[in-house]
């Protein structure tokens, strides 16, 4: 909880793999008041694991599809309508989040505490291809190809090469503890895409039309029509940084790196369910 909001983390729902490593980071935080997992997944041992983990932690909450099955992306929106609470702040989360910086919520809750001009609130998110933008035109890291502020850069969104490289150039300023050169003022995104891999919000705003996203697409109705229809901003800050491991046309490649391990082997401990048996 923070000033009289209490915090719920949402996560689209989700992969073991990538969950075993984020839920270090949420569960270690005792800002975080519920963890809400919505149920967008068929898979068998990926719906066991979820079970598992809310009956280890009373804090995770399993959000059943309120309209209609699983079907990837294109059912996410509708878990919005579950997060309307007026008395709390909500930070969505994709479940391949895999790193968040040891005072993460503090962070992004202030940021989102200051800020009532601006629907979303998105911290710096490492792979992230409009963040990665921001960082180029910051002068804060040099690429060797030009990365442009569009959500689907051929580069900074479809290359897994580039994630690589990305990724290991985060790492070692991590290891250097150089993130602080990394941090910019909050930088207002207008009627542009931004991939919404990690976003924070107030429940009582969805209240006011009921949380319900009328589009399968959520992405873009929550990065550009829907503050568009509010009369709002949303707004990328540098002050909160985490990390996102990656897009689909870079998993392949990034899957072959050691990528995944370096951040899972940085993830706060806490209790996880036994892996099943091979």
């Amino acid at each position: 909880m923070i000033e009289s909001y209490r915090v719920i983390v949402v996560t689209p729902a989700g992969r073991e793999r990538y969950l075993r490593v984020l839920a270090g980071h949420v569960l270690h935080s005792p800002l975080v008041d519920e963890w809400h997992l919505w149920q967008n997944t068929n898979d068998a041992n990926d719906l066991n694991f979820l079970r598992e983990l809310a009956a280890l932690h009373p804090r995770v909450k399993l959000i059943a599809p309120p309209v209609e099955p699983p079907n990837g992306i294109a059912t996410i929106g509708q878990f919005f309508r579950t997060a309307i609470d007026r008395d709390a702040i909500y930070v969505r989360m994709d479940d391949d989040l895999v790193w968040l910086e040891p005072d993460f919520f503090t962070r992004l809750l202030q940021e989102r505490l200051a800020d009532r001009e601006a629907l979303f609130v998105y911290p710096l998110i490492v792979n992230n291809a409009v963040c990665s933008w921001l960082l180029q035109a910051a002068g804060k890291v040099k690429f060797s190809v030009r990365v442009h502020p569009w959500c689907l850069d051929m580069a900074a969104w479809h290359s897994g090469e580039f994630a690589e490289v990305l990724h290991r150039w985060f790492l070692e300023r991590m290891h250097d503890n150089r993130l602080d050169e990394l941090r910019f003022e909050p930088v207002t995104a207008s009627l542009s895409r931004v991939s919404i891999n990690c976003i924070s919000w107030f429940g009582v705003d969805l209240a006011l039309f009921g949380g319900v996203f009328p589009v399968a697409d959520e992405e873009e109705y929550a990065s550009v029509t829907l503050p568009l229809e509010l009369g709002l901003v949303n707004r990328i800050t540098g002050r909160a940084i985490c990390a996102h491991f990656a897009f689909y046309p870079q998993r392949e490649h990034l899957d072959g790196t050691d990528i995944l391990a370096r951040y899972a082997a940085l993830a706060p401990k806490v209790l996880l369910p036994e892996p099943a048996l091979a």
